[in-house]
């Protein structure tokens, strides 16, 4: 399969699987099999990571680990910034209303049709919980009760909605590391190397879901935290933001429920949605990046914007720019060479007419040691 049509089969499946949070065991795994078995064969041998040379990014270097973000800390103000169509979500409730739904949900208490009415969205025990906290009020009472939490929330709709849009942003829950496949882009090397100035890092992720937290039997009860769930796709290029309507519709919903007093009822939400939301990008800015993106989700580690992941051994090589420091260059030579991996240098070809980058692998014996 080719590289391109790879990206369409897996955006395709991405994009029409559906794995809601009540979803039994073999649901979870027959879904994320589809989703591994178009992955894991198609990683590339090698995948980049550009680095201007400061304190964070070589200590990392030095630690072998992967510095990980939130979403909100790229530059692209339009990176995982998911789409809600309002004008859907308004209209929903007012179909809900104009169709007697209110009406109807206040009835059930009366004439024991609860289950009937709620038994598709809502757990038995969920119902019995509604029984108990609103069958005992008068009739009035419940509809006045539940038309005017239904009235409050969707005053608040407008506002809420842009809250879910940032904080899937700024969710310090989820951090991406980005990688590219094309170490010779010119692009790259200034855009995220510093100019030319940086260093740029080697992966070979192929056996990457093989190691590392999600292989572990304690994961469910490890406190360390360094502790992370993390899983590499190529990113999805497209004209149009991911629409999260569906997804959100849910949440809300579920709040309209807890402000009713049943705090432990959730509504099915995709659990793809915390993956789609950040590997949709604009194909006319951004496809010549060729970029494929760790998410990972690191539930010890909440308190920053900025985390990092082992590198698993997966770091294979370091490449240095055309303008980098000596003084940085030297210093990241020693630590490379005690770790073993290879080394490149990266010129510009004086020497051809074309807008090409030289790539040279340093031999062992030229390495500095100090």
């Amino acid at each position: 399969m080719s590289n391109v049509d790879f990206k369409n089969e897996f955006a395709n499946i991405l994009t029409n699987s559906y794995l809601p949070t009540n979803a039994t065991p073999e649901k979870y795994a027959t879904t994320w099999s589809k989703i591994n078995n178009i992955i894991f064969p198609n990683i590339p041998q090698k995948l980049f990571r550009f680095r201007t040379c400061n304190a964070d990014n070589i200590m990392s270097f030095q630690r072998q680990t992967i510095p990980t973000c939130v979403a909100k800390a790229f530059k692209d103000r339009y990176d995982s910034l998911v789409y809600i169509d309002r004008t859907n979500i308004d209209n929903v409730f007012q179909q809900f209303v104009d169709a007697g739904g209110v009406e109807a949900i206040c009835s059930s208490f009366e004439d024991g049709t609860t289950t009937e009415v709620l038994g598709n969205i809502l757990s038995p025990d969920a119902i019995t919980r509604m029984n108990e906290e609103l069958g005992n009020m008068p009739q009035q009472d419940r509809l006045s009760f539940l038309y005017k939490n239904l009235s409050d929330f969707r005053v608040q709709l407008s506002y809420r909605i842009s809250n879910y849009i940032e904080n899937m942003r700024a969710d310090r829950l989820t951090k991406i590391a980005c990688f590219t496949e094309d170490i010779r882009s010119l692009y790259m090397w200034d855009q995220y190397a510093d100019g030319y100035k940086g260093y740029a890092l080697e992966y070979d992720f192929r056996d990457y879901h093989s190691r590392g937290c999600l292989t572990c039997p304690d994961i469910q009860s490890c406190k360390k935290e360094n502790k992370n769930i993390s899983k590499l796709f190529p990113v999805i290029y497209t004209t149009e933001r991911y629409n999260a309507t569906g997804s959100v519709l849910n949440i809300m919903l579920s709040e309209i429920l807890e402000q009713i007093g049943n705090k432990d009822i959730q509504l099915p939400i995709d659990q793809l949605h915390w993956y789609k939301a950040y590997l949709y990008k604009d194909v006319n800015a951004y496809s010549h990046e060729k970029e494929w993106r760790i998410i990972t989700r690191c539930p010890n580690q909440l308190d920053s914007d900025f985390t990092e992941i082992p590198n698993a051994t997966c770091l294979k090589a370091v490449y240095y720019g055309p303008f980098m420091e000596k003084r940085y260059k030297e210093f990241l030579m020693n630590i490379a060479h005690g770790m073993g991996i290879k080394q490149y240098d990266v010129t510009l070809d004086e020497h051809s007419t074309k807008y090409e980058l030289k790539v040279c692998e340093i031999e062992m014996s030229s390495q500095v040691i100090k």
